[in-house]
């Protein structure tokens, strides 16, 4: 009887498994991108630049916001290394009237490779990801002086920001959210109460510093790049 069963359940395990071979696979997102190349970016009208401790939640203002970078040219691109930036560059940085200096370690021969997932939403032109291999420093005027990556209990390193770029407007952003970017060390100066930073080790920083609006955190890049999916 049980001899008898086992033959009768094999069909249907092998039915089972040539559905399982026959079913379609989940297609990628792929992007197609125009003209692509090298390209550069300042402030966009109106944005306001910041980045944000998400911890004590202070926000220091900036005045300029210079980005480089570029993006691959073609169709049926995948969206992981789809370009790279080579320069982010926060001047005239204050929080609480102290000058922040923001060094981000990012140039041509350390890029920062970005990383598309997705149009968000969808038809709307803007096209959310990461921007990986990101460190930094963050400096006040009173002697705070905070190095910034990946969380140091992962093993530390470079860390990612969020990014978004809207292809209606070639405006790219630091606002997208990402949580990948956290005070490795700090001086004592940078919490000890006084005006000037307020950080310390583990706290989250945020690039975009307002929340998710691509208003924020972002510049208009030039010249422009039209990106689709696919």
């Amino acid at each position: 009887m049980k001899y008898k069963t086992g033959l009768l359940a094999l069909p249907a395990l092998t039915l089972a498994s040539a559905a399982l071979l026959a079913a379609p696979a989940l297609a990628a997102t792929t992007f197609t991108v125009s003209p692509g190349g090298p390209w550069s970016g300042t402030q966009a009208a109106g944005s306001t630049v910041g980045i944000r401790d998400a911890v004590s939640n202070q926000v220091t203002i900036c005045s300029g916001l210079a980005v480089t970078g570029s993006f691959k040219s073609g169709r049926g691109l995948s969206g992981t290394g789809i370009g790279a930036l080579t320069k982010i560059a926060f001047t005239g940085c204050k929080v609480e009237g102290v000058a922040v200096t923001v060094t981000v370690q990012t140039s041509a021969a350390n890029p920062a490779p970005i990383n598309l997932t997705q149009e968000f939403p969808a038809g709307s032109t803007v096209f959310t990801g990461q921007a990986t291999n990101i460190s930094l420093t963050l400096d006040d005027a009173r002697g705070c002086h905070a190095v910034v990556g990946a969380k140091i209990l992962s093993g530390g390193g470079p860390g990612f920001t969020g990014l978004a770029y809207r292809s209606s407007d070639h405006r790219l952003s630091f606002a997208a959210g990402g949580k990948g970017l956290f005070v490795q060390s700090a001086t004592a100066q940078c919490d000890n109460g006084a005006a000037g930073l307020d950080v310390k080790q583990f706290d989250r920083i945020d690039l975009g510093g307002f929340g998710d609006s691509i208003a924020d955190s972002s510049v208009i890049i030039s010249p422009a790049q039209k990106i689709s999916s696919p």
